[in-house]
This record gives C-alpha cells, structure tokens and sequence, in this order.
C-alpha cells in the first residue's frame, strides 16, 4: 500500500487519540514518600537477626511454603521446616538445621522454595529480604516477590539477583520494592542456582509500615444508616461514571435511561443509581435494569477519579432473584491514562441465584497496578433475562499528598515497566507526585550502557506537557529490539524547564523473538490493514474503519503481531502504538534495517507456493539468497519460511509431499536446505476433505493433533525436528458454501478458535495468526468474506468475544500438559497461571453438536470447597463441590475450572 496525504492524516488522529509516538525504550519504577521501616512479618525479635529493638509490628503474620504450580517447593524444604517454630521466620540464620532448610540435592534442575506470607491485614510493604546460604555446594540464585490484597490475584512487584560472593555464609539478599506497594499476601518465590546442589534458607523477611483504612473513591452518596453512612472514610475525589455505548461491550438502553433519570430515580434528591449510597435496594428508584430478554448481555460502565490511586476493593451490588435476574460475574480493567487499559480480574458471583435480594460480589485491586479510571464489565447470565445493578462503590488510598508545599528540587522518578513481548513495554510511572515537584514533562532515556546521569544525553522519548503519556503519567513504548539489555531512566522536568539529570537507572533484558516464557506469545492475527485480493472496500469510510478494527484489536489485550507486506514506517507506528507489531513479507534487504527499528524481526518470502505450484528447487534456491541477505544485516531476524497451504499428502505435488520435495532438492535429505530458514511455517487449515477423528465431524480442530504430528515427522526425517513452528494462517468460515472449509455458525467458529489454539499450545506453536480479524465482505456464500472475528460493519462476532476471554484466561499462564484421564471425543489441558496463583484446567466435548440437547457431564475431584468456572461463551460459575466432587456439564464450547489445587477427572457420563 502507498502511504497517501489521506492516510498521513488519519495517522496524525490516530496519534492525537492514543497520545504522541516516538520510537524508544523503557524500564521500571515509581515515586512515594518513604516509609519507615518495621519488621511486618512475625520474625522473632530478640534473636540472631533481629535484636530486641527492631521495629516491628505485632500483625499475627504466618506463612505457608507453596506446594503447587510450577514453582512448587521443593519436597526437601517441605520436610526440614518445623511447625512449632517455623524456620522462615525463627530468627535464626543456621547453618544450625534447627533455624534453616534446604532442599533435595538435584544438580542441573530447577529447584524452588516459594513461601506465601499472609500478613493478616494490608500494610505498606517496602522491602522483603531472604538470607540464603553460599557455603558447600548451596546458593539461591534470585528471588521474586508477588503481592496481592485477597491472596487470589497477585502481581510480581520485584526480582533481585543474588550478588553474594561464595563462601560467604548465610548472606542476606534484599530487594527494595519500588514503588512501595499496599498487600496483605507476599508472595516470595526462591529460586536454586541449577548448577548448585543444594539451596539452604535461613529466613524471609518482610519489611514496612502501617497503612490508614482504605477510603470511598467512587464519589458514593453517604446516607445516615446502611452500608454507605457518614462514618465510612470518604476521599472527595468528584468521580463520574459513564456507561460505554460502543462496541465490543454495548450497555442496553435502558439500564442508561433508567439510571440517568434525574431526581425521580434515586430516592435522595439527583444522585445517580450507581452511587447514590443505597446497598439494600429495596426502592426501585435506587436501581436501574436492562430491557427484559437481556440474556448473556453487558452492562459496561467507566469510572473517572479524576486522579491517580491505588485500588484496593470494588462492591457490586446486582438482583439475584427468581433464577431470571443474575448477573454471573464481571470483570475489571484500569488505566492512568484512560486509552490502555489493563484487566485485573474475573470475578463471579457466588451467591444463589434465588437468593430474591440485592447481593454485593466485591473484588479486589492489585498492588502496583494504580488506576484514574475503573472500567467494569458486568455480564448478565445466559439464562437470565434481566440485569439489574444497586451500588457501585471502588475504595482505594491516596498514592500522594498533592496538598503539601512545592519542593525547589523534584523528587527522582520511579517507574515500572512490564514487557509484552520482545518488542512491547508499558512503562508506568503514575504514582509520581507531579504537583507537589512542580513537573510537567518527563524525558525517557534508553542506553545500551549504564548510567547515573543524563548530562550529555538526549531524551529518546519525551512525554510533554499536556500529552496524554504525561496526564496519565504512562507509556506503551515498542520497537525493542530482541534479546538485548537496556538501561533506563525517567527522568522529572519542572514547570520552570529544568530538568532533574541524576538517576538511577532500571535494567531490562528483552525475550527472544519467538519468546515462549508464558502461554500469551502464541496470540497473533493475520489481517491486512487495507485488505486482501478478496476486500470489499468500505469506500469514504475505508480509514474509519481501520481505526475501528485497531481500537478493537487493542483492547482484545494480548494480539502480539500482525501479518502484512507493505514496510510503512506510518503503519507501524500506528499499529505499535496500540501494542500490535508486524510480520512481513521479505522485499530485500533495503527494507530490513527500518522494518527492525520499528521492531520487525520475522518475515516471510512465499505464500502457500505449493499451491502455486512452485518449483521445491527454486523455491529452495531463494530462500538461501533470502536468508543469507537478511541474516547479514541482523542475525537476530529469522526467516519463517515457506507457509504450506496444508498438511496433508492427498496431492502428490501439494502439502506434506511438497515439502519432502524441498528438503530433498539438495540432495542430502535437508542438511542443507534445513538452513536456508529459521521457522517453520504453515497453514493447516482442517480442510472438509481429510478424514474426520472417529467420532467427530470432518473439519473439527481436533484434527491438528493429527496433521501437525504429521508435520514433526516430516520435519524429524529430514533432520529438521528441532526447528520451532508457527502458524501464519488458520480460520474457520461463517459462510454458508461449501468450499475447501466446512461452514459453521458464529458460536462454533468461536469454539473452534479456542480449540484451535489449545492445541497449538499443547503442540508446542510458538505464534498463531488467526485469519482474519475482519470479514472481507458481505457476499455469505463467500468463504473469504466470513472469516473474521468482525464483521464487515465492524461489529464484534462470538469468536471476537471468544478469543477476548481465550487471551484473558491464558495469556500470562504456563503450559502444563494434557488433562490425564480422558480421551476423544473429550479433550482438556492444564495451565498453572502465577498471577492468578491457580491452575486453569480446560474441558470440552468435541462430539458435541451446537444443535444438541444432550451433554455431558464430567465428575471432577478436588479438595476446595468448590472451583470457578468460566466459560468460552463468556459465562462465570461457581460450583461447589459435594463430598469432593463437582460436577460439570461439558460442551463443545470450552470451560476453564480454576483451582488452588489440582483438580481430577474421575469420570464422564
């Protein structure tokens, strides 16, 4: 595509919209006012470590070792740590065993010790330090440290290095938490050094202060009695609300109009539903409800707090009455800067649904993730027919004093920065003090070296005054490049144009390309910006289009990259901005140096060129000059290479034989060819054709497990089977032809995607586009017209919601394995998320007909008085299990159970 004067323009809007571009780096870090220390965590005073006039407080705090996950405590630890006197918090430093523990002797392993401190109730905690010992074949390699109000959703706020010489002793490792967070649960994750026999633990520690209660953010009505009364502690922050009307989370008309209806609906004279301080509802006037037949509906509503503050609870009271009047859960996001949000949560709604009263499902902020705006959710049943909202009440802490006199000299600024990918980073600076420094402007400095002043620098970004990155006090930055180290600062420009230069700077080591550290590398799209061969074009509102799939390719969450074939410096910047990177086409090595400064590092020289019928040889042939051209102008760009049109051996000239064709066009089985590309790329479509899995219908994506063995063997007898994989296309149509795909309706083609991409995690896939985000057109019997996850119109379809949950459920966790015990047509994997601190155990039926009246029911074991459930259709359940069992009715749409403990499947009948 050629970049013309209309598309500059849009550029310039889009720019304007989500705040100024500027390729940089960033890192982490955040300004408080200091704290002053005291020992939080129940250690003994008056011993080894902590002499009788430590500062402490007397919290009750305990801790437990961790026995799930995949940082699980090493049985060793378990077994040498002592009830009556817990070593972790004795006082004692060994080498005594009374006072320490150790772990099995495993060399070449990794080896944890994860201890989860509950400090009974929420305190500022600043520092967490574990003396581990350096002596005869033990050292603790690092330590990280999650934090978490309800000891349910956690956030990682530090890892620190062990830097203590050998032979050292039992030496203390500290990290200073930076910014300081709010918590009731730490988390603390010790890590063996693999090539260490042992790992000795002395004592974790926990440090600093009391904290006041949390206070009403929302701008609540406070009424003389109930539960929103003139005792409760109230920040007068002037909130407003306002209920989203725009896609993907559409709230129905009437939960607006009859909220918004002035002083005839609230009981006390103007306030609005939400906030007009009733909890018990028993007024129709104090609640507002969506039209009757709002099954599976939302009700999405935005919070402005007109500042910055550290979320700590949020009440929401909704009707549970009659079976037909239940919302089912809900989830929260937050901003500094009211365009990037980030999700905190699902919650779900526990109580009975016939419970015939107004019912509070509260859910909990996470420490260091601060907030100007709340965005909350709510999802109506997929039985119920209305929705009905009481109060919403968001309770918080002030994060600074903006009252306090200007300083002469600004503070330094602390920031986190949490890395998408390896060319993604959102960088976090909110919780600065801006008014009470005097600053209006930040400058962002990215060096390949450390530094400790900026004297001689140049900003390579500047967040100026009045920008949206300087308002929200927040960066999504890209174009990293991968597998480097970067030092950063932020650095506090004051009104008066001065600039504070001394800092201290943050490290930050990037992935590599293909990452693969969490589950949520997989997740791409293939879509170009402007259209394919089959595009219908939308005409005069061709570019408001793009900026509607942007925008909703943005808040999907988690999308890494895009697949497209023009090097636009202006599209990449407008795709960056959003966090969205590219893979491309290759066009020569003029183009590779730019495509990598605007965070490019894969790309692709053919297109399914065995449906093309291309020659193997020449194929083969080009990608050697290809590869050899790309890789002498950055070694760290691969070439993914040569996307197959399947994976099947039905033509003898096409998929798996085509491919045999190509290795074997040097003569030497692949030893040669295997290097002419880095990835493996192909799209296997489950073409109506291939045989069915017994029991299954033809085209279903349990076919994959099939064709990519398939593949590996292919790979494996050309002595390629180590070479990582990626799907640049995959989709199932909406249409109603009969083409190479079979059709499916909306509700199977979300099933399908999901399924989809479990499999290809399970595989080993390291990214998936899924083809494509926007229907081409509106022909229905055109495949190509039908498969997005939008329609033409730009309207979200069931597979757009689905994949929004499939990358909210997974994104952050690790792959597990296969759920043991079932077999086709029933299928499930377990993942173990560590923000979430639970395992994600999916299940699904793919026998099942989305026409049919029967289902199944697994029978599943746990030791938790019942497990969370949500469901690909965007549903939230609890069920609670009856002497250890929980029984779960299972579909072709996928469920994920969470659970602290891992759950069985006993049966399903």
């Amino acid at each position: 595509m050629r970049i013309t004067k209309k598309s500059c323009a849009l550029i310039s809007a889009f720019v304007i919209l989500l705040g100024s571009f500027s390729a940089v780096i960033p890192t982490s870090q955040t300004v408080q006012a200091a704290v002053n220390q005291k020992l939080l965590s129940g250690n003994a005073v008056g011993s080894e470590l902590f002499p009788a006039d430590t500062p402490a407080i007397a919290t009750g705090a305990s801790y437990t070792w961790l026995s799930e996950g995949t940082h699980a405590t090493d049985p060793g630890l378990l077994a040498s740590d002592e009830s009556a006197s817990p070593d972790m918090s004795d006082g004692g430093n060994g080498p005594d065993e009374n006072t320490s523990n150790s772990t099995g002797s495993v060399v070449g392993a990794a080896v944890y010790g994860t201890i989860i401190y509950d400090l009974k109730s929420v305190f500022k905690v600043s520092s967490v330090t574990v003396w581990a010992d350096t002596n005869n074949q033990s050292y603790m390699d690092q330590l990280e440290v999650y934090a978490s109000y309800d000891g349910l959703t956690y956030n990682r706020v530090g890892i620190q290095e062990n830097t203590n010489a050998p032979d050292s002793g039992f030496a203390p490792v500290s990290l200073a938490i930076k910014p300081i967070v709010n918590a009731q649960y730490l988390k603390v994750i010790m890590h063996k050094d693999p090539n260490k026999q042992v790992m000795r633990l002395g004592e974790v520690a926990v440090l600093g202060d009391a904290l006041e209660p949390m206070a009403i953010l929302s701008n609540n009505y406070l009424r003389a009695s109930g539960t929103y009364n003139t005792s409760k502690p109230k920040i007068a922050t002037g909130a407003s609300y306002t209920w989203l009307t725009e896609n993907p989370f559409i709230t129905d008309g009437d939960l607006i109009k009859f909220d918004n209806d002035g002083s005839k609906n609230d009981t006390v004279g103007g306030q609005p539903d939400l906030i007009d301080g009733s909890s018990t509802e028993s007024d129709a006037a104090s609640t507002t409800n969506s039209i009757w037949g709002s099954k599976g509906k939302f009700g999405a509503v935005v919070f402005n707090l007109n500042d910055v503050y550290q979320i700590g609870k949020i009440d929401v009271w909704t009707l549970a009455s009659g079976g037909n009047k239940f919302m089912d859960g809900y989830e929260v996001l937050v901003s500094t800067d009211g365009v990037n949000y980030t999700s905190l949560s699902y919650t779900t709604n526990t109580s009975s649904r016939t419970a015939n009263v107004f019912v509070n499902t509260p859910s909990y902020g996470v420490p260091g993730q601060f907030a100007k705006y709340v965005k909350i959710i709510m999802h109506n049943a997929n039985n119920s027919e209305i929705l009905t909202v009481g109060e919403i009440a968001i309770w918080g802490w002030k994060l600074y004093d903006a009252s306090l006199p200007k300083q002469a000299t600004p503070d330094q600024v602390e920031f986190t920065a949490k890395l998408k990918n390896y060319s993604t980073m959102y960088l976090d600076w909110s919780s600065y003090n801006s008014v009470v420094n005097n600053v209006n402007k930040y400058g962002v400095y990215v060096e390949t070296s450390p530094f400790t002043s900026t004297l001689g620098l140049k900003p390579t970004f500047t967040a100026e005054a009045k920008s949206v990155e300087q308002l929200g006090k927040y960066l999504p930055y890209f174009a990293l490049k991968p597998e480097t180290t970067y030092y950063v600062a932020v650095t506090p420009f004051q009104a008066t144009g001065v600039e504070r230069r001394d800092v201290q700077t943050l490290k930050v080591t990037t992935p590599s390309v293909l990452g693969g550290e969490s589950v949520g590398d997989i997740f791409a799209i293939n879509d170009a910006p402007y259209g394919g061969g089959n595009y219908m074009h939308h005409g005069e509102t061709e570019d408001l289009f793009l900026m509607t799939k942007l925008r909703l390719l943005r808040d999907l969450g988690g999308i890494n990259k895009n697949r497209w074939w023009d090097h636009s410096n202006a599209m990449k910047t407008l795709y960056g901005k959003s966090g969205l990177n590219f893979h491309y086409f290759y066009h020569g090595p003029s183009y590779v140096e730019g495509d990598n400064n605007g965070g490019v590092y894969t790309f692709s020289t053919y297109n399914e060129p065995d449906l093309a019928n291309r020659n193997p040889a020449s194929v083969a042939g080009q990608l050697k000059i290809n590869h050899d051209s790309l890789k002498a102008i950055s070694s760290k760009s691969l070439l993914v290479e040569p996307a197959l049109a399947g994976l099947d051996r039905l033509d003898p000239a096409k998929g798996l034989n085509w491919l045999d064709d190509f290795y074997n066009s040097d003569g030497q089985n692949g030893a040669l060819v295997k290097t002419y590309f880095d990835v493996m790329d192909v799209h296997p479509y489950v073409k109506y054709e291939y045989p069915a899995v017994p029991g299954l219908d033809q085209g279903t994506p349990e076919k994959l497990l099939d064709t990519l063995q398939q593949l590996k063997d292919t790979m494996t007898s050309h002595g390629d089977g180590d070479k990582p994989i990626v799907i640049t296309e995959l989709g199932w149509s909406t249409y109603t032809g009969g083409s190479y795909l079979k059709k499916v309706d909306r509700a199977t083609q979300r099933n399908y995607l999901a399924r989809a991409y479990m499999h290809a995690i399970a595989n080993g896939i390291r990214t998936m586009h899924w083809y494509d985000f926007a229907d081409d057109g509106t022909e229905m019997n055109n495949l190509e017209h039908n498969l997005g996850l939008i329609d033409w119109n730009g309207k979200p379809k069931e597979s757009y919601y689905g994949y929004y949950t499939l990358i909210r459920v997974l994104k952050d966790a690790n792959y597990l394995g296969v759920v043991p015990g079932i077999a086709n047509p029933y299928y499930g994997y377990q993942f173990w998320d560590e923000n979430k601190n639970r395992y994600i155990t999916s299940l699904w039926d793919a026998s099942w007909q989305t026409t049919s009246t029967n289902s199944r029911t697994a029978v599943i074991e746990t030791t938790e008085p019942g497990v969370t459930i949500v469901g690909i259709d965007g549903s939230y359940k609890y069920v609670a299990a009856v002497s250890g069992v929980v029984s779960v009715p299972l579909t072709g749409a996928p469920l994920f159970i969470y659970s602290l403990a891992n759950v069985t499947v006993n049966s399903i009948n």
